[in-house]
């Protein structure tokens, strides 16, 4: 035992090393210049690296990290971005710890047709457009092709393939339960509703009934409210802004924090009662000053402006959440 307490802080202080020297300049311009790389300029590439390494650093992100997910944008049988987007987007999606999976899932969704997979047959530049702005904002895969697939094919709304692409690329985006939709659609045509009507009930509807009602955003005021409460806060445009706000994350016990939508997929049937009772993660991001703040800091530090500000800030492990370390968490290396 008493072996055992030796080691444990040597442990400690190895995986606390690891964090604060996660990726150096160095190691990223000889990356991002390497062919298996970005295939950079030298030059360009030692200015990238000056500029990405501290919060890189900061986020837990490594080379291996990059190369992941250059290997499945890169990758000319699925995704294929062509190398000046890869470079382009692959900072920020390392930043907001992207999982390359959650790029294919999604890829393969919007792309592929509905006769073969019930995906949306996107043409690949929308496809591809689509997917980088889904997996920066949380949108899930299941939920896009169940929302699809209930306004279009042999048992949907019977939208036409556009319609039904552009509303449910829309829906993803907010959140919302198919099942919901549908049913609110067919009640208010039954009603007399028009189309546009018919549109806008099921929307808010399915909206509020997404993951049991218990998903909630942070309005301007930085305080989170359900799809309910966001309708209160905000009588006239309350979609609109709820599309735009962050999303709350609650603390599970493996030290991580994740969205109602991730608590599902984590934890399955019991996700719901664990969500409820779990603690809200207080979220800390890089302001544009290179220092951590939470979502209370953002806005009072960029006032009105800081939803849009924190969507696009590198995303550090909440305050209560053990550090990332090149896309694990601390607790995970030490054990």
């Amino acid at each position: 035992m008493a072996r055992l307490a030796s080691i444990r802080p040597l442990v400690l202080l190895v995986a606390l090393s690891t964090l604060t020297a996660a990726v150096t300049p160095q190691q990223l311009a000889s990356w991002f210049s390497s062919s298996g790389g970005l295939a950079m300029d030298g030059r360009e590439a030692s200015n990238l690296a000056s500029l990405v390494a501290s919060p890189l650093t900061q986020c837990g992100v490594t080379v291996s990290t990059l190369q992941g997910l250059k290997d499945v944008l890169y990758d000319h049988s699925t995704i294929d971005l062509g190398m000046a987007d890869v470079r382009k987007n692959i900072i920020p999606l390392a930043e907001h710890h992207v999982s390359p999976d959650k790029l294919k899932q999604l890829y393969n969704v919007l792309s592929s047709g509905y006769s073969i997979s019930g995906g949306l047959g996107l043409p690949k530049d929308r496809a591809q457009k689509a997917m980088l702005e889904f997996v920066l904002n949380l949108g899930e895969p299941d939920q896009l092709k169940a929302l699809y697939q209930v306004m279009y094919g042999y048992s949907g709304l019977g939208f036409s393939q556009a319609q039904a692409q552009e509303t449910a690329v829309a829906l993803t985006a907010f959140g919302a339960d198919a099942l919901q939709f549908k049913e609110s659609y067919k009640a208010a045509v039954g009603k007399g509703a028009t189309s546009v009507r018919a549109l806008q009930d099921a929307t808010e509807a399915s909206v509020k009934a997404n993951m049991q009602g218990l998903v909630r955003r942070y309005a301007k005021d930085a305080t989170a409210y359900t799809a309910e409460e966001f309708e209160k806060y905000y009588p006239t445009g309350w979609l609109k802004e709820w599309d735009t706000a962050p999303q709350e994350k609650r603390l599970a016990s493996d030290k991580k924090a994740y969205t109602a939508s991730q608590f599902s997929r984590h934890f399955g049937s019991a996700w719901a009662a664990k969500y409820r009772t779990s603690q809200e993660a207080t979220q800390r991001r890089l302001a544009e000053d290179g220092k951590t703040y939470s979502v209370k800091d953002f806005q009072g530090y960029y006032h009105d402006q800081w939803q849009s500000k924190w969507s696009n800030a590198p995303e550090l492990a909440c305050a209560e959440c053990a550090p990332y370390i090149g896309g694990s968490s601390l607790a995970e290396v030490v054990v």
